[in-house]
């Protein structure tokens, strides 16, 4: 098995918020709230360097990677760029604005700008594309766990259990969180909806795809292990400190 290597990781001093109303426990969230920090989303797609600037916070496998193909599974948008049109039936999308401002919806009521669009409608697909496209959205695909604060994943009996990754919305910003222990996709959105009351929920991949890099007071430390060759990670979701001019 080929280990993947990481170049170019600095440590920094985050600054945490000192005003922590409304801000839930960090204990609560194992990997990144954005009440805590001032933070912005970069989707990043194949060819990936592994490479962290400072300014880093986490990085994070997102999206789904083809089994049977190179490439990043569902409709997959990095601003001008198309890099998937493989629209898949998952109900749920992370929108990243061109101001890494990020925001989770259904697939049939995504909004981009004054409009709303319903993506398994094949004409709102293509126009929201071109939209997307043309004003600088990135864009990934995945499966919902809680839409508008409800459970929308059904218990299954002999369910597999893995540790478990989640972009989150809640009240008081948006984050990252990991499961506790490896459990079912049903158990995962039960216990963030008790921990966090979040508002939207996506599942992202790990398995063989489970990379994690967090920046630590020692240096970015590893929060996963990337069990496949880095050369078939096709994308990550990296949380940095906002670009100043």
């Amino acid at each position: 098995m080929k280990r993947l290597l990481t170049s170019a990781f600095f440590c920094i001093l985050l600054p945490f918020s000192a005003n922590a109303e409304g801000c839930p426990a960090r204990a609560q969230v194992s990997l990144f709230h954005s009440c805590e920090i001032s933070a912005a989303v970069d989707l990043q797609f194949h060819p990936l360097k592994f490479e962290h600037a400072s300014t880093d916070i986490l990085s994070v496998t997102g999206a789904y990677s083809s089994a049977d193909r190179f490439g990043v599974e569902g409709l997959a948008i990095d601003g001008e760029r198309l890099v998937s049109s493989r629209f898949q039936g998952w109900d749920g999308f992370l929108l990243v604005s061109p101001n890494g401002d990020p925001a989770i919806y259904s697939a049939v009521k995504i909004r981009l700008g004054d409009r709303s669009f319903d993506l398994k409608r094949q004409p709102d697909r293509r126009d929201f594309v071109t939209q997307a496209r043309g004003e600088g959205y990135s864009l990934i695909q995945s499966h919902l766990l809680i839409v508008d604060g409800a459970l929308d994943v059904r218990q299954v009996e002999n369910a597999r259990r893995f540790v478990r990754r989640m972009f989150f919305t809640d009240s008081a910003g948006w984050g990252v969180y990991e499961t506790k222990s490896a459990v079912t996709l049903y158990d995962a959105a039960v216990e963030i909806q008790e921990a966090l009351n979040p508002d939207m929920v996506m599942n992202l991949d790990m398995g063989a795809y489970n990379y994690c890099q967090k920046n630590t007071p020692t240096g970015f430390d590893a929060c996963g292990d990337l069990f496949t060759n880095a050369e078939n990670l096709t994308n990550l979701i990296t949380i940095q400190l906002p670009k100043t001019d």
